[in-house]
């Protein structure tokens, strides 16, 4: 039995959104192995009561990453260390510890323009730190895999992302009364669930949906996630035209986020890169009717689900290829089991290889 400690340091007072939760499942599915898993958090632990956990009681990220983790490692006996939301600090290779960090796409690389200025000065150098230094680097589909064997001469694992089966039609039963909080019709709006970036194109939607909203007046344009980086005068100018046609939720609870799938018109997701795509999946499980752009990583995971591929390159085409999807409304769709709970088998099949 191996020692193996995941930091989560991460999840203290963030939004829980699309890393996170991976964290988070990538911890609860190396709970269901053999080995002895030693959690870290930030002042406390908001997962379980695993009595292993290691909680660091300092609140400032730069001081617990920087400081209170390379200390752990240094005097831990564990066999390795996952980093499975951001990348290690700089100063915890040449350890005893292997060190496995999961690198979820490689935006930081072919979309540098577009992170922000933060990301740009602190984890841009622990990225690049990583594909050169760590044991061995965990990816979430064959997309960046294959892009990461292009950068780094580190062994590269994919073991696929992960959809809770809460997402399931079975566990969940849906709630119209959430509409209310948004003012919104069943039926009568079209999602897009996303940190709001430059990467996740919403310039292109927006000329889009200045056709569209035309043609589909009862409709909304519901845009759910937190406000990312960027300073766009385009992306204000849209906002401002639409402000009547469109609305931004914020960020939002899973059950709150679940309903406002289901309920849907259609939900619609033209990012210009992803390293999995995990809400359009999501919402298929809810029975929203999908429409994703048509790159690499949404044919790697949607081509053989009945979705829409819009393409990024004629405006036209896109705008008809929309207005066709929203009409036709392929609803009531079943995710595969197969997409459940991957991290539960990828995990259980390779912990050995891993570690």
């Amino acid at each position: 039995m191996a020692d193996l400690l995941v930091d989560l340091t991460s999840l203290y007072k963030r939004k829980i959104t699309g890393v996170e939760i991976y964290g988070i499942e990538f911890y609860k599915a190396l709970l269901k192995t053999k080995h002895r898993i030693i959690p870290i958090f930030r002042i406390e632990n908001t997962i379980d009561d695993n009595p292993n956990s290691i909680i660091i009681p300092y609140s400032n990220r730069i001081i617990v990453e920087n400081y209170s983790i390379p200390r752990i490692i240094r005097k831990s006996n564990a066999d390795v260390i996952f980093f499975p939301v951001f990348p290690p600090p700089i100063t915890v290779y040449n350890s005893r510890i292997k060190i496995i960090p999961t690198i979820h796409d490689l935006a930081f690389k072919y979309y540098f323009k577009t992170l922000s200025w933060k990301a740009k000065i602190y984890l841009i150098p622990k990225y690049n730190k990583a594909l050169k230094k760590s044991n061995k680097i965990i990816t979430i589909s064959e997309t960046v895999r294959n892009q990461l064997e292009n950068v780094s001469s580190v062994e590269i694992i994919n073991l696929g992302n992960n959809i809770s089966d809460q997402y399931k039609t079975e566990y969940y039963s849906y709630n119209i009364a959430a509409l209310d909080k948004f003012n919104l019709e069943n039926g009568e709006y079209i999602i897009s669930v996303s940190t709001i970036e430059p990467r996740k194109n919403l310039i292109y939607l927006f000329k889009i949906w200045e056709q569209l909203d035309k043609e589909f007046e009862r409709y909304k344009l519901v845009l759910t996630g937190r406000y990312g980086w960027g300073n766009d005068k385009d992306l204000d100018t849209y906002i401002l035209k639409f402000r009547d046609s469109i609305i931004f939720t914020g960020y939002v609870s899973q059950k709150e986020l679940i309903d406002l799938y289901h309920f849907s018109g259609s939900f619609v997701l033209l990012s210009h890169y992803e390293g999995f795509g995990r809400t359009p999946l999501e919402a298929y499980s809810c029975g929203a009717n999908v429409i994703v752009s048509d790159i690499p990583i949404f044919r790697e995971n949607m081509n053989k689900l009945a979705v829409t591929f819009v393409t990024l390159d004629s405006l036209s085409t896109a705008i008809n290829t929309i207005r066709k999807s929203i009409i036709e409304k392929k609803k009531n769709n079943i995710l595969p089991d197969s997409y459940y709970n991957v991290l539960d088998k990828t995990i259980a099949e390779n912990i050995n290889n891993i570690i």
